[in-house]
């Protein structure tokens, strides 16, 4: 199970209260009984829907212009932004709320979490939920770690400050190192109602496949549509 199903014994705010007092020694509780946080890879569902989503930003080129190709196709997506980049440019993520789109954290400087302190973990997370806040009004109640790399420890720390999504995917077509036709051929081949497609919105070659992906996608039935949309009426989508 990996950890999927770690919950925490003590109250959310108390928990989180404590982790956030740096001259403590905190460690997270070994085993935890009521506080749920899920790993999903894909939304169980038999809709034609797919849910893209953005590391790695918001960046002040590439978010605008996959902003506007999710405009044009009628689409939203969802972002799992990183702190730093987030403190550089606070507008853009006014942009991408305004945009019906959700927004995620990743953590703030792409750090690997699973190397890190439970403290250290919840200062990653903490501050960049705060940042996302500060711009929007909301929070949205998921994350991804960096590299897709997670343990128990990630979890219960995630789970402390109110998190209740670790969000994986089902689709990647490593965008970092591909070409736009590569892209674009890889998640068409991989479609299916409630797949989870990951993204680099800072790669040129996904900011210049986005416009042609979405309207393959259109012609194949499908939509695009951000996570929280359905996060929570589907919420049984392999769960670890």
């Amino acid at each position: 199970m990996n950890g999927d199903l770690s919950i925490c014994i003590t109250n959310r705010l108390t928990t989180a209260h404590a982790y956030l007092t740096p001259c403590a020694e905190v460690k997270l509780p070994a085993r935890c009984i009521s506080i749920a946080i899920l790993t999903i890879r894909f939304i169980d569902t038999s809709e034609k829907v797919i849910f893209l989503s953005f590391d790695d930003g918001p960046e002040p080129v590439f978010t605008p212009l996959a902003l506007a190709s999710l405009k044009k196709y009628q689409s939203q997506a969802t972002w799992f932004i990183l702190g730093k980049q987030a403190e550089k440019h606070p507008a853009l993520l006014g942009d991408i709320y305004q945009g019906d789109n959700d927004i995620g954290v990743h953590s703030y400087d792409h750090v690997s979490l699973t190397g890190l302190s439970p403290w250290q973990i919840i200062q990653q997370l903490e501050r960049t939920k705060t940042l996302i806040n500060a711009a929007t009004g909301q929070f949205w109640p998921y994350f991804r770690p960096p590299n897709g790399a997670y343990n128990n420890k990630v979890l219960d720390a995630a789970a402390a400050v109110g998190f209740q999504w670790n969000v994986m995917w089902s689709v990647d077509p490593r965008d970092y190192q591909s070409t736009p036709q590569q892209i674009i051929n890889h998640v068409l081949v991989n479609l299916q109602p409630g797949a989870i497609i990951v993204l680099h919105e800072v790669t040129p070659s996904t900011t210049q496949a986005l416009p042609i992906l979405l309207q393959e996608i259109g012609k194949r039935g499908y939509r695009a549509r951000s996570l929280g949309q359905y996060l929570q009426e589907f919420s049984g989508g392999n769960e670890e």
